[in-house]
């Protein structure tokens, strides 16, 4: 299911890049808000990371627990990490495109590509943002359900028993 979500983002990506190309040629009011949008969403994910990453948000229990969950933590991040590397690439390549824009003429091949680069790993990684909400609750589901897991065991209660109308 996720490769076919990633596939389907970077179609309509490249679909976006190549026929949108036109008009984000000479536009530096819309290069402006690309800008704005991606450092925005940019920081947000930093902050999202340092929260989701924080060792403090390891569940109480053995060391093996934390290890497993350590693990598992780490290949979560790692979609947000190359998210975040994906709005940072979009920066970097309007600001090439802005200092192309002055140095190449307007025919030039080299503004061309870099105009679709940036639009297609912006509208990408614009698409892949909608994946986040539903990841970032998935984590908080899981340490919710570790947390009560926990308080179960100091409680003496099974873990595998639920509640009366559950």
């Amino acid at each position: 299911m996720r490769a076919i979500f990633i596939i389907g983002c970077a179609l309509v990506g490249a679909l976006a890049a190549y026929f949108g190309q036109p008009s984000v040629h000479k536009n530096p009011d819309l290069i402006l808000i690309i800008i704005t949008v991606f450092t925005v969403f940019a920081g947000f994910l930093i902050a999202i990371i340092t929260i989701i990453g924080d060792p403090i948000m390891i569940p109480h229990g053995s060391w093996r627990i934390a290890e497993v969950r350590r693990d598992v933590m780490m290949s979560r991040l790692s979609w947000h990490v190359g998210l975040l590397i994906c709005y940072l690439l979009t920066i970097g390549l309007l600001f090439t495109g802005v200092v192309l824009e002055k140095a190449l003429d307007e025919h030039s091949l080299w503004r061309l590509w870099v105009e679709r680069s940036y639009l297609f790993v912006g509208v990408t990684s614009f698409l892949f943002t909608f994946a986040l909400p539903s990841a970032l609750v998935q984590m908080q589901s899981a340490r919710y359900d570790a947390e009560i897991e926990r308080r179960r065991r100091e409680a003496g209660i099974d873990p595998t028993d639920k509640p009366d109308g559950a």
